[in-house]
Parts: C-alpha cells; structure tokens; sequence
C-alpha cells in the first residue's frame, strides 16, 4: 500500500497529464472552428443535405470537446481537494 507522500505524487501526476490533456484537446478544438468556418464558408448559398450534415457533425464534435474540457477541469479540481485533504 503507498504512503501518503505517493499518493500525493500519483495524484500530481494525474493532474500533470489531465492538464496536457486539456491542451491537447483546445488543440483539435481550434482545428474543428477552422474546418467548420471553412465548411460553412464553401456551403454557402448551398442548400444541400450534405453540406449542412457535415456543419451540424462539426458543430456537435466541438460541443462535446467543450464538455470534455470541462469534465476535465472538475476532474483536475476534485483531484486537488483529494490532495490537499491527504
């Protein structure tokens, strides 16, 4: 069983890498607003099925990416209060 000074180590670690995960994701975050300013930029005046298919995806995949940063962020903030509790 780890002592007190591991666990607080394990769960910095776990923040380190909950943290850089977040970065990761405002990443591909900021790749799916250019792809989606593109898409609607092209679809413009078009009212094919497809092209606002393709809109409506992209909007939903950064709409899950903003609540995956935020699960994350409670997650981070959980973690800490477990860390300064120990």
């Amino acid at each position: 069983m780890a002592n007190v000074e591991e666990v607080k180590v394990s769960v910095a670690a776990t923040v380190d890498g909950a943290q850089r995960a977040v970065a990761g994701i405002k990443a591909v975050s900021d790749q799916l607003d250019e792809a989606l300013a593109r898409m609607r930029m092209t679809a413009v005046g078009s009212f094919h099925p497809a092209a606002a298919a393709a809109i409506a995806h992209l909007e939903q995949a950064r709409t899950r990416l903003d609540e995956a940063v935020q699960l994350t962020h409670a997650a981070v903030d959980s973690a800490n209060q477990y860390r300064n509790m120990i």
